[in-house]
């Protein structure tokens, strides 16, 4: 089975040290990373990988997103001719507040993310990065569908559980028309992390090991926050 995919940006975040990517970088460096979503599609069923963040949110809870995040979804599904419910699954990489704020803008929806993750994310120690996520939990009720570990979830579209970001990061590996694509998540943030890890990915075992995977795989990476993306054969002009 073969998936047509898209890369829709959704937002900015500003400002970000360059070295928290990139070791080496100098600390007065910065970089606006975009926040992307992606759609996967074989004919029968909608896919968006990383839902997005909410602006209004993320400023209540201290944090900066430029763009009005919920209508650039809408635009870049809209261009594809797909609509709110036409969406049948989203699969989470992770639950920073950048990927996951807009689940339930899609009420048919089964949204499937690692349980050792959503433990991570509901749990005392879990950082600044995770809100709203027991309220999701409720919100979507039987929607919600834990995996534990790698997992096919339909015919050309997979996830591999890596954790080198979060507890709980996985990645998804999709047959597209062209490759087997793996839509990284933060474990490959922009397209240099594919040989250098930064503090971003504080499992420095996990991540390299997932890394050496991809090289022997073969996959065409394809990172979380790169403006690289804005160049893609696959980035979605929003329709207007």
């Amino acid at each position: 089975m073969s998936w047509r995919l898209g890369i829709v940006e959704v937002g900015v975040i500003p400002r970000l040290p360059l070295n928290l990517y990139l070791p080496d970088a100098s600390p007065d460096v910065l970089i606006d990373p975009p926040c992307y979503c992606y759609l996967a599609s074989d004919g029968e069923r909608n896919v968006i990988i990383d839902s997005g963040p909410d602006r209004a949110r993320a400023v209540a809870e201290g944090l900066e997103i430029v763009g009005d995040t919920s209508e650039l979804l809408v635009a870049g599904l809209r261009a594809w001719g797909v609509g709110s419910a036409d969406v049948d699954c989203i699969v989470h990489t992770h639950l920073h507040h950048d990927h996951m704020q807009n689940d339930l803008m899609f009420p048919n929806a089964v949204v499937r993310v690692q349980r050792a993750e959503v433990a991570w994310a509901t749990g005392p120690d879990c950082g600044r990065f995770y809100f709203g996520i027991p309220e999701l939990v409720t919100a979507l009720g039987d929607r919600l569908e834990l995996l534990d570990g790698d997992a096919e979830l339909f015919p050309g579209l997979r996830v591999v559980l890596n954790a080198g970001h979060t507890p709980g990061h996985q990645s998804v590996i999709v047959d597209s028309t062209e490759d087997r694509v793996c839509l990284c998540g933060d474990i490959v943030s922009l397209f240099a992390n594919v040989e250098v890890v930064g503090s971003i990915c504080p499992n420095m075992r996990e991540t390299k090991d997932f890394l050496a995977r991809a090289r022997v795989a073969g996959w065409e990476m394809i990172p979380s926050h790169d403006p690289k993306l804005r160049e893609h054969r696959w980035y979605v002009q929003p329709a207007g």
